[in-house]
């Protein structure tokens, strides 16, 4: 099976900076096309530059650049000098982040969907030399002080897993990063790429699908699956997760799982994430039937699956862990 490989870093995970470049270096020499990092509590650009100086082909990419903690001439402008250093290797992906955590930090999100506009069409703004603000004229020697503009063309990504963030996506973005989207809900996903993209009048085609996959990779299927379920207790709480199970016809389960996350019972949340649904979101056991799962993503329309890969084995370290799944799972 030949067909194009990224994976996912979380950079919340116990791992040194310099870790998180020499994986990145790893994934290059075997053959992965493309990196992702994380915004958990951390600055993803500037772990992105840093990555950007252990490589020389991988593709790097923010998954995501919270578009609520950066201003957006700031994204910008971290991606002009990421692009650069990279020779043109950088793709800025951008998210909106979990509501709880932005309003903690005193910020107040508005309409997601508007906010998500403005802020691509003002970072674009910025990137394509226009006056997006209206700043005041400050020169230096006699001439103007502009942005920064890169010799290569940035790549904006938008995440979403909704239907309507999706249709944005396709209308404005050059691709997507969907995260949680169940295999079950591939196809509709994907229509609401097409519907966005044909309103703007573009090739749905053009707005590549890059799918994070949590990974948990042992030839012991059990003791995957319960590494994949002590994983998916939080995010499948989540209103925008749960409503995926939900959507993708498991009501029930979907409704079991979040009574367990408003109050706060983690064993009631683990037990209702079913091995069904742990195939829907993972890709779970040996390597081959990892490849497998791959294979039906690949077939359902996603353009680039990402491994999100977790530890499994007993007293894994979290680079120990991506380094063997990345050597295991390596594009052939």
């Amino acid at each position: 099976m030949t067909h194009r490989l990224g994976f996912w870093l979380l950079t919340f995970a116990d791992i040194s900076f310099e870790g998180l470049g020499e994986v990145s270096r790893l994934g290059e020499e075997l053959g992965y096309d493309r990196v992702y990092t994380t915004e958990s509590l951390t600055d993803t650009l500037a772990i992105n530059q840093l990555m950007a100086t252990y490589t020389t082909r991988i593709e790097i990419g923010s998954s995501v650049a919270i578009i609520y903690l950066r201003h957006a001439s700031m994204a910008a402008q971290g991606a002009v000098a990421i692009n650069e250093i990279s020779g043109g290797r950088y793709i800025l992906g951008l998210g909106l982040g979990h509501p709880p955590r932005v309003k903690a930090m005193g910020i107040e999100p508005g309409n997601p969907l508007e906010d998500m506009r403005k802020y691509v069409s003002e970072v674009k703004g910025v990137l394509d030399g226009e006056p997006v603000y209206p700043l005041p004229v400050q020169t230096y020697q006699g001439k103007e002080l502009k942005f920064r503009r890169s010799n290569y063309p940035v790549r904006i990504y938008i995440a979403a897993v909704g239907p309507k963030m999706t249709e944005l996506g396709g209308e404005i973005a050059d691709g997507l990063l969907p995260y949680m989207v169940p295999l079950s809900r591939m196809s509709a996903y994907m229509e609401a790429r097409d519907t966005g993209a044909k309103r703007a009048d573009r090739n749905p085609r053009n707005v590549e699908v890059d799918l994070g996959l949590h990974t948990f990779l042992c030839n012991d299927l059990n003791f995957a699956r319960e590494a994949a379920r002590q994983t998916l207790t939080y995010w499948l709480g989540l209103p925008a997760y749960n409503n995926s199970i939900r959507e993708s016809g498991y009501e029930q389960e979907a409704e079991s799982i979040k009574r367990a996350f408003e109050s706060g019972d983690q064993k009631a949340l683990r037990d209702g994430i079913t091995d069904t649904i742990i195939d829907e979101f993972c890709l779970v056991g040996p390597p081959e039937r990892c490849r497998e799962r791959l294979a039906a993503f690949l077939e359902a329309g996603v353009d680039m699956p990402a491994l999100m890969i977790d530890p499994v084995l007993a007293d894994e370290s979290y680079q120990d862990a991506v380094e063997r799944t990345l050597k295991a799972l390596a594009p052939r």
